[in-house]
């Protein structure tokens, strides 16, 4: 369990791309595509403030994402790739819905 935690810490802080678009994050303070904190399973939801609940993220997706979590995933906390790819699934459909198209991984395939 300490691979996994020194790997997650490891990675936010080396992250160059927002971990649910896919765009490039700046360091830059004010952007829209700034690197901010973002947890998995939000604090407000029972999320913990630990190395595996953080990703870097972009300010858009941030507060796209808000406190989502779907519920039904509960179960697999402690898978966090689908945790991960739930929450990509559900900024798409906001996107698609604001008919919003601002990252990478929203261009058609």
């Amino acid at each position: 369990m300490g691979e996994i935690k020194s790997f997650c810490a490891r990675s936010y802080l080396v992250a160059k791309l927002c971990t649910y678009c896919g765009r490039r994050l700046s360091l830059f303070g004010g952007r829209i595509d700034s690197k901010v904190k973002d947890y998995i399973v939000p604090l407000s939801r029972g999320g913990e403030e630990s190395s595996e609940n953080i990703v870097a993220s972009c300010k858009e997706c941030q507060a796209l994402k808000g406190e989502y979590l779907n519920f039904a995933l509960l179960p697999l906390l402690l898978n966090r790739p689908r945790l991960i790819d739930d929450i990509r699934h559900y900024l798409r459909e906001v996107r698609q819905v604001m008919g919003v198209r601002s990252s990478v991984m929203d261009l058609p395939g």
